[in-house]
């Protein structure tokens, strides 16, 4: 490699090779002239080839997720290799993460979680405007990935896997999500077709990774929606390394805007802290400590909504009386053991505690009028009800897992030993009648009885046995590289005795600026404690695991434009199911039938560009197109919908800064998505086929760096990064639909009242790093 002269034109030759820190090509890197900005973008092997008509020149070099660089280039070189440092949470720079992924995971950028204007927060904000993945809360962290619930979603943290409290039924009451995303290292995410090192689930893997701080730091954010404190730091000979967040959050600021007013007030604390000691080069620990508190008391007063057509209008109001308290705290230790005792070998032994303890308890009476908006009709419906909850679980899961890593020439061999065992206790009493109707006194004992009254103890105690191997391969063939990846998984539970073997296989190929990849398997999910509850509140010993097979395809295109990398990416999938275990979602909880009695598909084609619009920070937009449908035995209707079935949505992510000023900057987020199926409740699911209308939102957050200069660097020495913001949510003042209360008129007809989502709202947010 070097630069060469052609006599005949007068012209020079560059040839050379873009590389990480670590020596790996890197793929799609633009390599710009600096004088002409004329340029080329590196080919698979991370070679690019240049001509030019003179020299010296220098040569800026770029690629997404690595700070750019500038080479001057002399005929005199010899060998010309261009090295990029990659972009961390350490340094000043904005992190950008989106370079190709390991296998079918892609990187995210946990740094755009912390800019973004966002009403949840947290890493979650980021993923929902991937590929294949939806939302319909602004105030829930949770999202659906190409036609899958929330179930079917798993998050890592440095290898443990997560939960979520299991009783919260509202957006409202959820709080923060685990992932402190200024405790975050890296962030890699897959919407199906994952690896065999994963669990059994049929959605989608969120892996993320904390920090191992080389220095002391500090992070610090408030705005009207909470705060948080990040303090890193690390002892003088690199033995100690700690990492400690406190976040807390309350949603009271825009919960204001809902149609039922109130008393809101809902406090949401977490404290996680991560910890490694360095024991020698070959020997390491660490320590993950979470702690979370969240409570939720809210005195409704009354409720006015309006719903219908233009030329149908009317008006339900209620007056209420009562009060709603809840509490879900829960817990996380978790130990890791690293001996790494050659370069082509390492072990882990991981252990982990989770417990969560949860209370809901509330009494609501309401009485409601329902009326015609205009003319004279008066009221069409008069009634009340009365909703009454005493629920309470305790659920403890312990694991132990024994993971090595194994190089042999060309193959990595991976694979994994864990056992896991779980103990919930669970309690509810629950019940509603709306008038006379919703109750039945007996005539022999007098006693009431409800309809909808569910009272049930469960007392489970269980084992899982899982394990696996994979290999993955990598090969030069021809011009291009292929990666291989083969695995199977399985496992067993003793609760209901079934063995689950699952095979998983990945090809991908790189050559030049194309990636072409397929991956897929079979996706068995194991019923956890949820989907073992029947809709009475008792549990179904014999409920199996639902079963997958899953095949996804797609490729990518690395390109540059104005001197900037990006990337194009088109994937097609197909899901078929059986086995399934029917269920409806109503806001964020999960009611399940408890049988497997039906059979399914999803399938669907995402597609997303991304890249740098302006220089150093990075963009992105995703549409997707889906279908998913089940057929339920014996109901006699053959292919429904899905209660997740979203035919179109569409998202994006800008960020900008001021061309003279570098110091100001925007976000604007944008998602899009169609209606989702609903329908009465405590009826056959068949006849939830009615559609939601569309859920629309735009967020836009304006902020100015008092730490940068209108160059974009530091002027201070102290500050890495002092801002101030300015965010409008819901832009537009969308009034997006979450789920509907039911009511009837004086005729007995039955209406679909919307519960309405949050409205425009400002914000004001402050973040300071040192």
């Amino acid at each position: 490699m070097g630069v060469h002269l052609n006599a005949q034109s007068y012209s020079f030759t560059i040839d050379g090779t873009v590389v990480d820190e670590r020596g790996n090509s890197l793929v799609g890197a633009s390599v710009v002239v600096g004088e002409n900005k004329s340029g080329t973008a590196t080919d698979g092997d991370g070679k690019f080839h240049l001509t030019v008509n003179r020299v010296p020149v220098t040569l800026i070099c770029s690629s997404v997720g690595f700070m750019t660089d500038s080479v001057v280039v002399t005929k005199t070189q010899k060998r010309l290799v261009i090295t990029l440092r990659e972009i961390s949470h350490e340094t000043e720079s904005v992190d950008i993460v989106a370079q190709r992924g390991n296998g079918d995971l892609k990187a995210l950028d946990a740094t755009n979680a912390t800019i973004a204007a966002d009403v949840a927060g947290g890493i979650e904000s980021i993923v929902k405007t991937q590929m294949g993945v939806s939302s319909s809360s602004e105030l829930s962290s949770q999202y659906r990935v190409r036609g899958g619930n929330f179930d079917e979603n798993m998050v890592y943290v440095n290898n443990i896997e997560i939960y979520r409290p299991f009783l919260i039924r509202s957006g409202e009451q959820e709080g923060l999500s685990f992932v402190n995303p200024d405790m975050v290292e890296s962030v890699n995410f897959s919407s199906g077709g994952f690896d065999a090192s994963y669990n059994d689930k049929m959605s989608s893997v969120l892996d993320v990774n904390y920090i191992n701080a080389q220095k002391w730091g500090l992070k610090a954010r408030a705005s009207l929606l909470g705060a948080s404190a990040t303090v890193s730091g690390a002892s003088k000979n690199g033995v100690y390394n700690n990492i400690t967040g406190v976040r807390y959050k309350t949603n009271r600021y825009m919960l204001g805007t809902m149609d039922t007013k109130g008393d809101y007030k809902p406090k949401f604390l977490d404290v996680q802290s991560y910890q490694t000691f360095n024991i020698t080069d070959a020997l390491s620990f660490n320590l993950l400590g979470y702690y979370s508190s969240n409570k939720y008391s809210f005195e409704p007063e009354n409720r006015e909504t309006t719903f219908g057509t233009i030329t149908d209008a009317k008006r339900f109001t209620i007056y209420f009386e009562g009060k709603e308290n809840d509490r879900y705290q829960s817990g996380l230790v978790a130990g890791a053991i690293n001996y790494t005792p050659s370069a082509d070998n390492s072990y882990t032994v991981n252990a982990s505690w989770y417990r969560s303890m949860e209370e809901e308890n509330y009494d609501i009476l309401g009485e409601y009028w329902l009326q015609q908006a205009e003319g004279d009709n008066g009221n069409i419906g008069v009634g009340g009800y009365l909703e009454h909850a005493r629920n309470e679980l305790l659920g403890n899961i312990y694991s132990v897992a024994l993971r090595g890593n194994n190089r042999v020439e060309r193959n990595t061999i991976t694979w994994e030993l864990k056992t896991q065992s779980e103990r919930f206790k669970d309690y509810v009493d629950e019940w509603q009648y709306v008038d006379s109707a919703g109750y039945i006194a007996s005539p022999i004992t007098g006693i009431i009885e409800f309809p909808r009254r569910v009272r049930a103890y469960n007392d489970l105690e269980s084992r899982r046995t899982s394990g696996f191997v994979m290999d993955k391969i990598k090969l030069e063939i021809g011009e291009g590289t292929m990666n291989i990846g083969l695995g199977v998984r399985a496992s067993h539970w003793d609760y209901n005795k079934e063995l689950l073997v699952s095979a998983r296989g990945s090809v991908s190929y790189t050559k030049g600026k194309w990636n072409y990849r397929v991956s897929g398997g079979t996706y068995h999910q194991a019923p956890f404690y949820r989907e073992l509850r029947r809709t009475d509140g008792s549990l179904n010993k014999d409920v199996k695991a639902q079963r997958s097979w899953q095949i996804v395809g797609g490729m990518d295109y690395y390109f540059t434009a104005k001197g900037r990398p990006f990337k194009w990416t088109l994937e097609a999938y197909y899901k078929g199911m059986w086995q399934l275990n029917p269920y409806s979602v109503d806001n964020v909880r999960i009611k399940y039938l408890a049988e497997n009695c039906a059979s399914g598909y999803a399938m669907g084609v995402d597609t997303k560009i991304n890249g740098e619009l302006v220089e150093g920070v990075e963009s992105w937009a995703c549409l997707s197109l889906m279908k998913t449908e089940e057929d339920i035995e014996g109901d006699g209707h053959g292919n429904i919908p899905r209660p997740t079935d979203q035919r179109v949505t569409f998202s994006f992510f800008i960020q900008d800064y001021m061309p003279r000023n570098k110091s100001w900057g925007a976000t604007l987020s944008m998602f899009l998505g169609t209606g989702l199926p609903f329908g009465p409740p405590d009826r056959p699911r068949y006849t939830a086929t009615n559609r939601m209308p569309g859920y629309k939102r735009v967020d836009l957050g304006i902020f100015k760096d008092f730490a940068k200069d209108k160059y974009g660097n530091r002027k201070t020495t102290y500050f890495k990064s002092l801002r101030l913001g300015f965010e409008i949510f819901n832009l537009y003042d969308m009034s997006n639909t979450i789920s509907h209360f039911w009511v009837n008129d004086v005729k007995n007809g039955r209406y679909a009242v919307p519960n309405y989502l949050t409205g425009r709202r400002l914000n004001i947010r402050l973040s300071v790093e040192i």
